[in-house]
Parts: structure tokens; sequence; C-alpha cells
């Protein structure tokens, strides 16, 4: 266990250091190719979704890591959970769009909005993924995962700004990396949920995570 967790230490650093490498090449790139206000179009979309993501975690993937003995059914529930919430949560959005917008005066927020927050529903997908090899001590395959999908979303995002997408480029790019990180979670956890809800795991999991 020293040396797993050792090594698992390691690689989370490694995750890190690789994922703000790339970010910051992509960035700077990006930068020079949108403008001020593509950013900040963006930026008001995420106080929105910044607030929805912690509210789908509900703090469960810390009480998952937490329970040493979690059993199926407890995964099963928290990923009912987290996806059941990040439809609803989608949904509000999705019919408050036009509200933002009226609210910021920028009528391109509606379409922005409901685009761009597709990206909780993808990632409600992938927490219970991580959450499990979080367990496992296993950074390696989650620094490997961070990195692919890093430097593959930064590709689309540059060439939809090359060619002349605007914000929109920012949007495929943090879209393409949640679709391919949550892809690539799955291929790698061989964990498929079977849907079955445990009211005794929820209250459980719920009475930590909050």
């Amino acid at each position: 266990l020293k040396d797993k967790t050792v090594k698992g230490v390691a690689w989370s650093g490694i995750d890190n250091v690789a994922q703000f490498a790339v970010t910051f090449v992509v960035s700077i790139v990006l930068a020079r190719l949108l403008s001020p206000d593509d950013y900040g179009l963006i930026g008001i979309i995420a106080i929105f979704t910044a607030v929805c993501t912690v509210i789908i975690n509900g703090g469960f993937t810390t009480a998952l890591i937490r329970k040493k003995d979690a059993t199926d059914e407890d995964y099963n529930t928290a990923f009912i959970v987290n996806l059941v919430l990040s439809l609803l949560l989608y949904a509000v959005i999705f019919l408050c769009s036009p509200l933002i917008a009226d609210f910021f005066r920028r009528e391109e927020l509606v379409a922005l909005t409901q685009v761009s927050s597709l990206g909780m529903v993808i990632g409600a997908f992938a927490l219970v993924q991580q959450t499990r090899l979080t367990k496992r001590i296993d950074f390696k395959t989650q620094a490997k995962i961070t990195l692919v999908a890093s430097v593959c979303s930064g590709a689309v995002g540059i060439a939809m700004a090359v060619t002349g997408f605007g914000v929109w480029a920012l949007v495929g790019q943090t879209l393409s990396s949640q679709k391919l990180r949550t892809a690539l979670l799955w291929f790698y956890n061989r964990w498929m949920p079977k849907f079955r809800f445990s009211k005794t795991s929820f209250h459980e999991l719920f009475g930590f995570g909050w």
C-alpha cells in the first residue's frame, strides 16, 4: 500500500503539471485568435455551471472515497443521483437562458448557455468512474486520460478558432474535453451501472457528502 501510495502521489503530480502545461500553451494560442469579449461570454456562463456542478456532485464522490467498504449499490446510487441532478439542473439553465441573455443584454448567450451547459450532463457520467480509479489509487490512468483529453480538445479549440468559429471554439474545446475524458474513464474502468437506487446508501452518502 505504501509503494502504491507513493506512485499514486507521483502520478497525481505528473497529472497536474501536464494538464497545466497543455492548458497554458493552448490558452496562449487561443488568446491570440479570440477576443476578450469571447472569454467574457464564457466566463458569464461559467458562473452558473460552476455552482450547478457542485450541486450535482453533492459530495457523493468524497463520501464514496471515504467509505472503506463501498458496495456496488453505493456506486449505483451515487451515479443515479448525479445523473438525475445534472439533467434537472440542465433543464433549469436551458429554460432560464433567455433570462440570462436579457440580464446581460447579450442575445448570443441563449445558444451559448444551452449548448455549453451540456458539459454538466457529460461530466455527471464521469464522476463515479473517476471515483473508482481514485479509490484504487490509480492516478497513472487518470493522468493519461487527462493528458489525452487536454491535447485533443486543445487541438479542436485551436482548429475551430482558426476557421472562424469565434467564441464557439471555447465551447467546442470544453465539450470535446469532457466527452473524451468521460469516454476514456468508462473504457478503462469497465464498470457499468445497474440503475439500482438504495435509500439506505443515499442517506449514508448524502449525510457525509452534503
